[in-house]
């Protein structure tokens, strides 16, 4: 529950912060001075505040604080703390400010933002029935999953949900009986409310309607195909089996065409499986995944059709020997390079950014382990680089706006909290639930973002919940207020 007068509280770390403070024990300074406060940002609604409280701890102990815009005011000023009260906002736009605490030499300030008088809050949904994840369409329109009941005999009927997030509004689906078909994964929904569910044969596509149906392969393809991720103008993409293997597919106006292998598969060696996993919102990027030796490296397909490994640029693969097991040695392949799972939200909706996790492979003093080192990693298609977060080990990254904000786990197993970066310039902005109460001015209760559209007023997150006797991932998202 958000507070009356404001909605963030930033404590700041102790005293010396760097960059912060300018009364630090130095060379010819007898004492150490400093400003310690409570909080290092508030912010307030538009009209009706109450008072916020700043406690303060200082050397020299006697200091003073000074608002530095007119609509700001600090009162109420003690020994070890002052009070701060803004005027209402009568503009149509967010303001901000800040104010600045002295003692001696040593310097704080904490930054002031007032929202406009007529801003809501965006609201917070969790569906923790849904079984096995809630997809967000690209543009943000719909999200979408399912979950399961029982009738009286014990037979079990599936209920699919199509969710319209500006609204709120549900059309529920269904019941559709297990024998029709065994739903078991939300894989995506389109801005036309289509929802995408894995089934036991291949994909179902079900439409707000309460029709369905399924997605053709080519002639020489092989079963049902597994469909991923949708365009805001509908084009799918997927893969199916052929020849033995899995084979990447795209969909337009509903008619399915192969899309190209690499030579090579991850480890330079003969390529085999190769999955379609995302698409841009504006179709132009498509991206997937090797699938030989569980290596999931990341491939993407440009705007030509033409197939590239995303991260080209520090993509380094190298032959090493490794002792056999029998006295002699066989050649391996070390790879160093991008790599993801089955997630299909790693790119943005431009197709200018495309996440991922960078993985640095080498081999224990003996050659018979492989070590791998992981970071985020967002390549950017257009410039062919690629910017690594090497100060975050062991995360990767899931997503990016296509103005460059990037979203990344802090594990690559079992994540419960991410970040949020500054792709361009290489610097880590914070915790992803810190940015969103800065941001938006609401609380989620744990987890990282997994997916923004360009409006940047909803979006998808993800997080670890406990509701039964085992521990889950489950989907969340953050809509606009209506």
């Amino acid at each position: 529950m958000m507070k009356n007068g404001f909605y963030v509280r930033a404590a700041l770390p102790f005293v010396c912060t760097a960059l912060l403070l300018t009364g630090c024990k130095t060379e010819g300074v007898s004492e150490t001075q400093y400003v310690r406060l409570s909080d290092a940002a508030c912010a307030f609604r538009g009209e009706g505040n109450s008072p916020l409280t700043i406690e303060v701890h200082a050397n020299p102990a006697e200091w003073k604080a000074e608002a530095l815009a007119s609509w700001v005011e600090v009162t109420e000023v003690t020994a070890t703390s002052f009070t701060v009260a803004v005027a209402d906002n009568d503009s149509a736009d967010t303001r901000k400010a800040e104010i600045a605490v002295r003692a001696g030499a040593a310097e704080q300030t904490i930054a002031v933002v007032q929202l406009a008088k007529d801003h809501v809050f965006p609201r917070y949904r969790c569906h923790p029935e849904f079984q096995y994840g809630t997809a967000m369409s690209p543009g943000g329109h719909y999200a979408g999953g399912f979950y399961s009941t029982y009738d009286e005999e014990g037979n079990v009927n599936q209920h699919p949900v199509i969710i319209d997030v500006a609204t709120g509004a549900w059309t529920a689906l269904g019941p559709y009986p297990n024998g029709l078909f065994r739903l078991f994964q939300t894989m995506c929904i389109s801005d036309a409310g289509e929802l995408v569910i894995a089934c036991d044969d291949g994909c179902v596509v079900m439409t707000p309607d309460g029709n369905y149906f399924r997605l053709e392969v080519p002639a020489d393809f092989t079963g049902l195909p597994k469909v991923s991720q949708v365009s805001s103008a509908g084009t799918w993409v997927g893969w199916a089996r052929k020849n033995g293997s899995s084979c990447p597919l795209k969909w337009v106006d509903g008619v399915a065409a192969e899309l190209p292998k690499p030579a090579l598969n991850y480890r330079d060696e003969p390529i085999g499986d190769v999955q379609a996993r995302g698409i841009s919102a504006d179709g132009r990027i498509v991206y997937g995944t090797t699938w030989d030796n569980l290596d999931f490296g990341m491939v993407y397909w440009d705007e030509a059709g033409e197939v590239h490994y995303v991260g080209e640029d520090v993509r380094y693969c190298r032959p090493v020997e490794r002792p056999d097991g029998h006295g002699g040695t066989f050649t391996y392949n070390l790879c160093d390079g991008m790599w993801t799972t089955a997630t299909n939200t790693n790119v943005s909706p431009n197709g200018k950014y495309i996440a991922g996790t960078y993985r640095i492979e080498s081999l224990s003093a003996d050659g018979s382990e492989k070590n791998e080192r992981n970071y985020p990693a967002f390549y950017n298609t257009e410039t062919q680089k690629t910017v690594v977060f090497d100060d975050l080990p062991g995360g990767g990254a899931l997503s990016a706006t296509s103005d460059g904000l990037g979203f990344t786990a802090d594990s690559t197993f079992g994540p419960s909290s991410g970040k949020v970066v500054d792709i361009e310039n290489g610097i880590v902005l914070g915790s992803a639930l810190e940015w969103i109460e800065s941001t938006y001015g609401i609380r989620i209760p744990s987890g990282y973002i997994t997916y923004m559209p360009d409006s940047r007023d909803r979006f998808l997150g993800a997080m670890l919940f406990t509701g039964g006797p085992v521990v889950e991932g489950i989907n969340w998202y953050v809509g606009p207020a209506r």
